[in-house]
């Protein structure tokens, strides 16, 4: 090698010799940045292959100042709200299946003699500029739509969004920062407002349910690793905590889902709570499925407790978990479809079947341009 190349080599050598320890001291500068924001929370429990990729991937993106992340998945790519909070974009701007599937279901519910009501639940950001400069997101505007539509067709309907703004509380505390599904204290309001619906249509539901202060309220720290974080890391997305809310009066259920072979019966906890989902942060047990544990075609619930209960029978997706089972409390029987899972089974002569005394449609601005979701078949 003559002297000349040796030279140049040096001189590369030096020059990614400050590159990596520029990198490294930057790193280090996040992490420490990062603890109080409460983005390392968890880690030492996040132990496979996978999932630390998953978070040194998210970590390079955050050192980069990156407001939108690349995913780990097809599923979804991570953009930061301005306020730091992780959400992802809809780039769908289509809401017609949610008009077509709830007007289809209201009509059925006349034809069978039973109440219908369609709740809109809201998107994680309060305001469109929330999010980053040239990210194309539809979440705000297919939810106005939806609702507008749907009213000016005389569905009845409850706006969560509005609910949410007049409640008097920040409206980021209805969320978690991790994950964009909204918090139980919000969910409780939504079961509060389909209470007054029920009542108002001569249904009995029992006041003392409707106070939180019947709830014993636990919270598990450092548990939750929301959809976000599965996708971009605890490092970019952050770590969020879980507030499970146990009722304080006696309660008593079945609960049966025949493609899934399950039947449980016992008190609330016993039905519903799946305590394992909240024993740490991971990838593979979800926080937010603490109650009901995932997603099938249909549950059905059997209250044993209150035999003189309307029949619920409701058509959803993943936002009315926790509503569902609130409103448990208040019934005989509920019934929960999610059609998304129920392939080619026939889901109108299912409620035909049933005959319930409310159907109620619960989604967010997800899937309100998804004909497999909301339209019944």
């Amino acid at each position: 090698m003559t002297e000349k190349k040796k030279w140049h080599l040096g001189i590369l050598i030096f020059f990614l010799m400050v590159i990596v320890v520029g990198t490294m001291l930057n790193l280090l500068e996040f992490l420490r940045r990062s603890e109080p924001e409460g983005r390392m929370r968890g880690l030492n429990q996040l132990v496979t292959v996978e999932d630390a990729a998953i978070n040194a991937w998210g970590g390079f993106q955050r050192l980069l100042g990156k407001q939108a992340a690349y995913g780990s998945t097809f599923y979804e790519d991570v953009t930061l709200l301005e306020n730091g909070y992780a959400t992802m974009a809809d780039r769908d701007p289509s809401y017609a299946a949610a008009v077509e599937g709830a007007e289809g279901a209201y009509a059925l519910a006349q034809e069978i003699g039973a109440e219908f009501l369609y709740v809109q639940t809201p998107a994680k950001q309060r305001y469109e500029e929330e999010f980053p400069s040239g990210v194309i997101n539809y979440s705000m505007s297919k939810h106005e739509g939806a609702v507008s539509s749907l009213r000016q067709a005389g569905v009845p309907l409850i706006d969560m969004r509005e609910v949410l703004e007049q409640s008097g509380t920040d409206w980021y505390d209805y969320f978690y920062q991790s994950d964009h599904h909204w918090r139980n204290n919000a969910a409780f309001l939504a079961y509060q407002e389909i209470c007054g619906f029920m009542e108002e249509c001569g249904m009995p539901i029992n006041q003392e349910y409707l106070e939180e202060s019947q709830y014993e309220k636990i919270l598990y720290e450092d548990v939750f690793l929301g959809t976000h974080a599965r996708m971009a890391g605890t490092l970019y997305a952050g770590l969020d905590d879980y507030e499970l809310w146990l009722p304080l009066f006696d309660t008593a259920f079945t609960l049966d889902v025949a493609s899934q072979g399950i039947h449980l019966e016992g008190n609330f906890e016993d039905c519903f709570v799946h305590y394992e989902n909240l024993d740490h942060p991971s990838f593979d047990y979800y926080a937010y499925y603490a109650y009901l544990k995932e997603d099938f075609d249909c549950f059905e619930i059997v209250n044993q407790n209150n035999p003189e209960g309307a029949h619920v029978l409701i058509v959803r997706d993943s936002s009315a978990v926790p509503v569902s089972v609130f409103l448990a409390e208040q019934c005989s029987e509920l019934d929960i479809l999610d059609l998304r899972y129920s392939g080619d089974q026939d889901m109108i002569s299912y409620i035909r079947k049933q005959q319930p005394d409310l159907i109620l449609y619960i989604f967010g601005p997800g899937y309100l341009g998804n004909e497999g979701a909301m339209i019944l078949r």
